[in-house]
């Protein structure tokens, strides 16, 4: 009776085990799928206001990224930010040096903004304006050195320490201007590989698994008949 509770255990232990590997490997699964559908362009979703899409003050949210938004805003401040990759409406992409400018919403929020490409001189300020865009995650690597008035790359936390507005993370480039805002495909290809390799590993081990006990008995009646 003993030895018939064990060899349920262990049956048990075994099944538990093969179905936490298939759990992890339909796991990696999703995930695999999820970066192959950002790496793809998706139709495009209705225009939301800024402050529905994206929180000001926390880590900009996978569903706001690429997101065209609308918002009232006043531009407070401008920078230059050179030698950035940019598309023109007519879909050449060039490196330019474009204008940012902070823009500022109610309650002491702000967001950047690209406006357009830099001239030598930055637009009038202006009354408060309805703006429209796209959404974009923030740069986190360095096109360009920084310095006064420059920013080496589009990224809110350059500019977080000398404008005491509550930031939304990422930045918006403005429609309407001599600047296309496409959609940014993930450049994730290699993490697809990556997760696909997993689940393979994963499901293999669970088949290992289960093919414990036939190895065992097999083992057993090789060793008789020797």
């Amino acid at each position: 009776m003993q030895k018939h509770l064990k060899t349920v255990a262990l049956a048990l232990l075994l099944i538990l085990a093969a179905v936490t590997c298939f759990e992890l490997g339909l796991w990696q699964l999703h995930r695999a799928q999820g970066m192959a559908k950002l790496q793809k362009v998706q139709p495009e979703r209705s225009v939301v206001e800024l402050t529905n899409a994206a929180s000001a003050g926390s880590n900009l949210r996978n569903t706001a990224f690429n997101r065209l938004v609308t918002f009232e805003a006043t531009f407070e401040k401008d920078y230059v930010a050179p030698n950035q990759l940019v598309t023109l409406i007519d879909g050449t992409k060039v490196r330019k040096d474009v204008i940012v400018s902070l823009a500022r919403l109610t309650n002491q929020k702000a967001v950047l903004v690209v406006r357009g490409l830099f001239t030598g001189s930055f637009p009038p300020k202006s009354a408060a304006a309805r703006i429209n865009g796209r959404l974009y995650a923030r740069q986190n690597i360095d096109q360009a050195e920084g310095g006064a008035g420059k920013l080496s790359r589009i990224d809110p936390a350059l500019v977080a320490g000398d404008t005491g507005f509550n930031l939304f993370d990422g930045y918006v480039i403005q429609s309407g201007g001599e600047i296309a805002a496409p959609q940014l495909l993930s450049q994730g290809g290699a993490f697809y590989w990556q997760h696909i390799a997993y689940v393979i590993t994963w499901w293999f081990m669970g088949l290992l698994i289960l093919s414990f006990p036939f190895y065992n008995r097999f083992r057993s009646v090789k060793a008789k008949s020797e």
